[in-house]
């Protein structure tokens, strides 16, 4: 056995199919492709599911239409009937009912429905009962009884983006009042910054009445240019835009 003389074992490895190479390469003039039609030609992108033009077997395959609810409790129907095997006075449990293939699972819970007569006496233990099957059990001197079912826990969920945030409690503080004894409040005191509002307010007033009216305003206004203009009056200095004499 010589290096140029290994081959792989006869079937593992087949030649590349050459197409478009004439009839002698065995594949004909066409390249196995047919004279026309769609698949002759070059530009040829069908889906996989594609079926001839007929409708596709995804599109007949029916679908999940409609609204079906997930938290939708299903009940094990049991009818009145069916309860006419046991004996009189006996107690009928949802475990007695399974070992009896009464249901199949429990579910939600069992329902009792009044479907049938009742002929025996008994004490039926269920989570639901129809006003016709109480009627007929407690007719038939029979109980029944309800399993009572505790409230689901939920999960807590965050609050909605949208919702405001709840407002907590203003709490007001009060402060503690001065002795009567004690004529002058304290420095931080509501009623010291009480008491110097009123004397910043009375301040404001006073200063408002001591201002000169508009004409007065005026002519203290007028006789202040004219000084101006003329220099002072002890001052000999001539007018600025009169000429010297």
């Amino acid at each position: 056995m010589k290096l140029h003389e290994l081959k792989p074992p006869p079937g593992s490895h087949h030649p590349r199919k050459r197409v478009g190479r004439g009839p002698g390469s065995g594949h004909g003039k066409t390249a196995t492709r047919g004279q026309k039609g769609q698949r002759a030609r070059t530009s040829v992108n069908l889906p996989k599911t594609f079926e001839g033009g007929q409708t596709r077997l995804t599109m007949r395959t029916p679908k999940l239409r409609g609204f079906h609810n997930r938290w939708r409790k299903r009940f094990a129907v049991l009818n009145l009937t069916r309860l006419n095997r046991f004996e009189n006075g006996a107690e009928l449990q949802p475990e007695s009912l399974l070992e009896a293939g009464l249901i199949k699972d429990v579910g939600a819970g069992i329902k009792i429905l009044g479907t049938g007569d009742l002929r025996r006496k008994l004490v039926i233990h269920a989570h639901q009962f129809s006003a016709e099957a109480r009627r007929k059990i407690e007719a038939a001197g029979g109980t029944a009884a309800v399993i009572e079912v505790p409230a689901p826990i939920r999960p807590k969920t965050k609050r909605a983006k949208n919702q405001p945030k709840p407002v907590a409690p203003v709490t007001v503080e009060t402060e503690p009042s001065a002795a009567e004894g004690d004529a002058t409040p304290s420095k931080g005191s509501k009623k010291a910054k009480a008491e110097k509002g009123a004397v910043a307010e009375k301040g404001a007033v006073a200063e408002k009445r001591e201002k000169p009216e508009k004409g007065q305003k005026g002519q203290k206004g007028g006789k202040d240019q004219a000084v101006r203009a003329s220099g002072t009056e002890d001052s000999g200095k001539p007018d600025k835009g009169k000429k010297k004499s």
